[in-house]
């Protein structure tokens, strides 16, 4: 790990290098759903195993398998809780796309013309955008109150930031990221934080891009080597080298929202290595990474030669009478996609690869049942704990957000935006009673969402009259437990309401939104 550097910023900016003038671009609805009918049937690689409805007793049956207070090693495992809801649907594609389509992502601005905060959408960007917007995203003044003395790198990147010259017109550019990072306040590497000791929190993360989403580029710092962006609810400094620029917007949702696609349902995959040098050879792509089925591919016949192989060995193609070879292989058994890259020239470009169907993947967005949800949740079991996708891994809306990508969900960043949603069932419970919160989670099916100040967790249903949850967890206290025995858990696990806050009030007494079907 790089040295820390301990600095308290107040107001944050970075250098902006905007060309001259604006220029005009593809307008266009959102988002747009790729639910056509030949992706309701599901390919996962998790529904094999699902077949087995038995729970597996021995499975985490060790002393080295640890649990938090108040939970049991047969809680670890999924079919614990699916019960006799595993079929109920949480949410159909007509209602998921219904949300997108209802509640776009965007970014806050203050107009000092208006006087108040106005939205910017990403999916719906205005032909020219004023560097005053820019302005206001960023931020236009840093003040750096120095506790110790900080290393020269964080200080001349800051330096360098402050000088660069501002001019009226913002030229914004679509690029797709062509690997997973984090994007940050500032553009800097450093590890900030007011603690010494602290290795989780970094104060300069905004939060995760994931592989192959697509961004808007407002600004680039005066070295050339960030770049600021807007991903849907939130914005901040990437590394240049991980994004690609594309001509235009139309090319942009081509790779970021393809009408054909496979959707990452493991919690990771890494692709093959490749016999000839390629740029996803070994990658890592998350859950809910959406990969390009490749425009020569035809996509009905992919489907119906998959469940073929799948009764007669994989000895069908997955594209029918396809002989192609694609790096130095044949296609058999496998998926025909398009991987974006970036150019010498920091264009987009787009190779041909392969990803076997034996891959955690699923053809389309998955059917969002009680216990789909559920055992894709119970992929991040026992994973680090990551602010902001720090770690390549999630804090606790990040895990939410990537679960509920499988089904097509464009949730934003924010945990308390998500909660506060009501077209996803939202309801306010801060001021009723515990018993009454209890009542609420006996008819509400798992795998809808809870959330308390600061915390968004997965239902997972009752047992003995108590509501359980899986999150991912930075801290807690365990029942019985003083407020000042705080437990460092930083990571995903399954635990009953009873946990404690430092507030004294147990987790079931500080939920303030349960989201159900109540609409």
């Amino acid at each position: 790990m790089k040295k820390k550097t301990y600095i308290a910023i107040y107001t944050t900016i970075a250098a902006l290098v905007i060309g001259t003038t604006g220029y005009e671009l593809y307008r266009g609805a959102g988002s747009r759903a790729s639910e056509s009918s030949d992706m309701d049937a599901v390919k996962s690689g998790y529904e094999g195993a699902a077949l087995d409805n038995s729970l597996d007793k021995d499975k985490y049956a060790s002393s080295n398998v640890q649990t938090i207070e108040g939970t049991t090693t047969d809680m670890l495992d999924p079919q614990f809780w699916i019960g006799d809801k595993k079929e109920e649907v949480l949410y159909t594609f007509d209602e998921i796309e219904y949300y997108n389509r209802n509640n776009p992502n965007f970014v806050e601005y203050y107009s000092e013309e208006e006087s108040r905060n106005l939205k910017l959408f990403m999916y719906d960007m205005p032909d020219t955008l004023s560097c005053d917007v820019v302005r206001s995203l960023i931020g236009e003044d840093v003040e750096v109150d120095i506790e110790i003395d900080i290393e020269n790198d964080v200080k001349n990147d800051l330096e360098n930031v402050m000088e660069a010259d501002v001019i009226d017109t913002a030229k914004y550019e679509y690029a797709i990221c062509v690997k997973r990072s984090v994007a940050r306040t500032i553009p800097s590497d450093e590890f900030v934080s007011d603690d010494p000791d602290e290795i989780f929190f970094d104060d300069l993360i905004s939060a995760e891009v994931m592989p192959f989403t697509g961004v808007v580029i407002l600004a680039g710092s005066q070295d050339g080597e960030w770049k600021y962006i807007i991903n849907g609810s939130y914005g901040g400094w990437v590394k240049a080298d991980t994004l690609a620029v594309c001509k235009d917007k139309e090319e942009w949702l081509s790779i970021c929202q393809p009408d054909d696609f496979i959707i990452v349902t493991g919690s990771e995959i890494v692709m093959d290595e490749t016999a000839v040098p390629t740029s996803s050879s070994g990658m890592i792509l998350p859950m809910g990474t959406k990969i390009r089925l490749s425009q020569d591919t035809n996509c009905d016949n992919a489907e119906e030669d998959i469940a073929a192989s799948s009764d007669s060995g994989l000895e069908a193609n997955t594209a029918a009478d396809n002989e192609e070879t694609i790096n130095g292989r044949s296609t058999i058994g496998a998926y025909t996609v398009d991987i974006p890259y970036r150019n010498e020239d920091g264009s987009v470009g787009i190779e041909k690869t392969l990803i076997p169907v034996s891959k955690d993947v699923s053809l389309g967005y998955l059917n969002m049942t009680s216990e789909s949800v559920l055992r894709q949740a119970f992929k991040f079991l026992g994973r680090v704990y990551g602010y902001g996708g720090s770690l390549s891994s999630n804090d606790c809306s990040g895990f939410i957000r990537q679960v509920y990508s499988c089904y097509g969900f464009d949730l934003p960043r924010n945990a308390t935006a998500i909660a506060q949603r009501s077209d996803l069932g939202s309801t306010e419970t801060s001021n009723m009673t515990t018993d009454k919160k209890k009542n609420i989670l006996s008819e509400t099916s798992p795998g809808m969402l809870l959330y308390m100040d600061g915390h968004i967790m997965m239902y997972l249903g009752m047992h003995e009259g108590e509501p359980y949850v899986i999150s991912s967890c930075a801290t807690c206290i365990e029942p019985g437990h003083d407020v000042s025995d705080i437990k460092d858990t930083f990571c995903v696990m399954v635990s009953g309401l009873d946990l404690v806050r430092t507030n004294g009030r147990t987790w079931i007494e500080d939920i303030s939104y349960i989201l159900r079907k109540g609409y």
